[in-house]
């Protein structure tokens, strides 16, 4: 079967039921992926809030920790500059004591002398005689006299109390002079039970490194990490030098999966602690949903197709019995749809489009995608050049692309592009890209606004096409009152010459008559002028009442040629006149007729040349009468054929211009048949090929009486 048989074959209702059921179907899928793309968008945006809230807490807890210390040793290292404790010495290693106590995350104190062996250490009953001399962070002491306070690596602790950091401050003398310097041993794995009170999740892991990069605590707990360093990660790299505190997402080093981090650099310390979380474990939540929708759109599938199936079915029982009925409803059904679709084209609306510094579309107005039969499934998350209102149109393509990165480097780009509708139909908009702005000035986003033009531009080539027909009314009128002028000359010239000859003459001479036979025969043709105009004039007012009788048409015919004689006389033109014997009923106004046909003879005789021959003829054709009017004359162009009827027009270069005429003949003529529920055609080979003058009158419906003419056909109502 041929598919559009097939297509036939489907009710309407079944047909609208299914693209019904896909539009429906479709809905729900977009109105469900934009749920979940919001969902996931909403968890991810709050497992970062989560991250710098729990960052900002361990960083506070950090600081205050480590200024704890540093406030403590700060205190024993003026004490000491204040008094020149000896090595051993018992009051000095109380206050140590007292200190301690409040240190929950130091193990030990103590102190090291200008020649770097210990002097004091809470850690040891009795100070042992160890050098330390050789530990980095005391050298750095040595080798940078404007050091005042620092903290070291992570230290191995030699007693074997697992890793340590050591924070130390500078003792100086009453003159400034160095007398070593204070060290209370931070205990990292207590530093690590910070992290526990976190309570954090699985999937969540927090470190505590120094600026340098390495690490000094993490959770979970791997003592094989601590020391590492992570100097060339994108955290130091790149984001820590611009900015101390921060998020972002990586899925780089040291860990092989995505995930959100948070970072936060201590003010006071060079310490950076750092949370992140697997964007598996935030997503957990989100990835259930969409489970249980895919779930449901299965669910919701099924029944649409089912209730399709039920609908179906039920239609195609009611088919046969309503056929009629289903076509004539199917047939208004199609209808109100179509005014419905017309409607919805017909308002007039702007596309207005927000995009995204990549392109992609971000919003659009419903009532300008409405306008252009697409929905925001169409276009939002696509990159604007790529909508399908560009398709095939690569010329549109790569100026919109161009004007988006003017747009979205600070200019606002505008030009005409060409548009195509979702039906297919292509249109010309305006098309407006200009940067949207924040209060500092930076491109946050691009606007798209488009605009169709397209009546616009075909009223512009309209109003051209308008001016152009003026012009060329203003050169017909122009010609027309020349000629007019003209043929007035041509008549009252003789008459004046005929008037000068009666006064010179005696009254009934020869030359008197002929005279006064001059004038009225100018006369006869001044006032055919005037007739001809007024005629127009009242046709195109509505003002000509037909009288219309009964005749034969072939009487009438034989009257026109009978008055056609005086203009075939002087040319010597041959006329035959070719007439049916049966009668030809006719209900016309007999004069008004006689004037049409009088009109083409002369016509045919002014644009035949001299010795041509021109032919009359009638004859029935079904119910209606066909009279022809040819010759063999100079014929008629094909560029004027189509104007041959217009007003005041006539073929250039005829001979017409040298035998009169004012150019309203043949519009006279097709008005008059018109009136006469009748048509006029005119038809020629080419130049010097001749013309035919077709007239198609409607016969009279009871022929069996035919009015005769009870005058001669000349008479003529005035």
């Amino acid at each position: 079967m041929d598919p559009s048989e097939a297509r036939k074959s489907v009710p309407a209702e079944v047909r609208t039921a299914l693209w019904a059921a896909i539009v429906l179907w479709l809905a729900v899928v977009a109105i469900v992926s934009l749920a979940l793309h919001r969902e996931r968008q909403q968890a991810l945006a709050q497992a970062q809030q989560q991250a710098r809230s729990l960052s900002a807490v361990l960083e506070e807890s950090t600081a205050r920790t480590f200024d704890t210390v540093d406030v403590a040793l700060a205190g024993l290292a003026e004490l000491m500059t204040r008094h020149n404790f000896q090595r051993h010495d018992a009051d000095l290693r109380a206050v140590m004591g007292q200190r301690l106590q409040y240190l929950p995350t130091v193990r030990a104190i103590y102190v090291i002398g200008p020649d770097g062996r210990i002097q004091q250490d809470t850690d040891y009953p009795k100070t042992p005689d160890v050098s330390l001399a050789d530990r980095a962070y005391f050298r750095q002491y040595l080798e940078r006299p404007d050091l005042q306070h620092a903290l070291s690596e992570a230290l191995q602790s030699r007693s074997g109390h697992g890793w340590f950091v050591a924070s130390t401050r500078r003792i100086a003398g009453p003159e400034g002079d160095f007398r070593g310097v204070v060290v209370a041993a931070v205990h990292l794995d207590t530093v690590g039970k910070l992290f526990d009170k976190l309570q954090l999740v699985s999937g969540q892991s927090m470190a505590l490194l120094q600026t340098d990069g390495k690490l000094l605590a993490s959770f979970p707990h791997d003592d094989a990490k601590i020391g590492q360093t992570y100097a060339q990660t994108r955290l130091f790299t790149e984001l820590l030098p611009r900015q101390r505190a921060g998020s972002f997402t990586t899925s780089g080093p040291p860990l092989p999966f995505e995930r959100i981090v948070s970072y936060r650099a201590l003010d006071s310390q060079p310490l950076v602690v750092v949370l992140a979380t697997a964007e598996s474990t935030v997503l957990q939540g989100w990835r259930r949903a969409v489970l249980g929708a895919g779930a449901g759109l299965l669910v919701f599938t099924g029944l649409l197709a089912a209730a399709f199936v039920v609908f179906t079915q039920r239609q195609e029982q009611k088919a046969q019995a309503l056929a009629d009925r289903a076509a004539q409803a199917e047939a208004s059904a199609l209808a109100a749809a179509n005014a419905k679709f017309r409607t919805f084209f017909e308002q007039g609306c702007f596309l207005s489009c927000v995009l995204a510094l990549d392109g992609t579309v971000l919003e659009a107005n419903n009532a300008g995608l409405a306008a252009c039969g697409y929905t925001r499934a169409d276009v939002v998350g696509a990159r604007f050049w790529d909508c399908a209102w560009w398709r095939g149109m690569s010329a549109s393509m790569e100026a919109v692309q161009r004007g988006f990165q003017a747009a979205r480097a600070g200019d606002t780009f505008r030009c005409e592009a060409a548009y195509s509708m979702a039906d297919g139909r292509q249109t010309l908009v305006d098309l407006v890209l200009s940067p949207v702005r924040s209060e500092d000035g930076e491109v946050l986003s691009v606007a798209a606004l488009a605009v169709d033009i397209t009546e616009r531009k075909l009223n512009e080539e309209r109003l051209r096409t308008l001016a152009e027909e003026l012009r060329n009314a203003d050169r017909l009128k122009g010609e027309f009152l020349a000629t007019l002028s003209h043929e007035l000359r041509n008549v009252l010239a003789p008459m004046q010459n005929g008037l000068a000859i009666l006064e010179r003459v005696r009254a009934g001479s020869d030359r008197a008559v002929r005279a006064q036979e001059l004038i009225a025969r100018q006369f006869a043709q001044l006032r055919r002028l005037i007739d001809d105009l007024l005629d127009v004039s009242r046709v195109s007012a509505g003002k000509i009442r037909l009288q219309k009788e009964r005749v034969d048409l072939r009487d009438l015919l034989a009257g026109a040629a009978e008055s056609a004689a005086v203009f075939m006389q002087g040319p010597r033109h041959e006329l035959t006149t070719t007439l049916p014997d049966a009668p030809l009923c006719v209900d016309v106004d007999r004069n008004r007729l006689l004037q049409v046909m009088t009109n083409l003879l002369s016509n045919a005789a002014k644009y035949t040349p001299p010795g041509g021959h021109i032919r009359l003829s009638a004859r029935r054709e079904g119910q209606e009468a066909i009279v022809e009017v040819a010759d063999d004359g100079v014929g008629i162009p094909p560029a004027a054929q189509a104007k041959v009827f217009d007003m005041f027009e006539q073929v250039s270069g005829h001979l017409s211009r040298a035998q009169g005429g004012l150019g309203i003949g043949l519009a006279l003529v097709q008005k008059l048949v018109a009136l006469h529920d009748g048509h006029v055609e005119a038809y020629s080979e080419g130049a010097n090929l001749g013309s035919t003058f077709t007239i198609c009158l409607p016969l009279a419906q009871d022929a069996s009486l035919c009015a005769r003419p009870e005058s001669s056909p000349l008479l003529r109502e005035p």
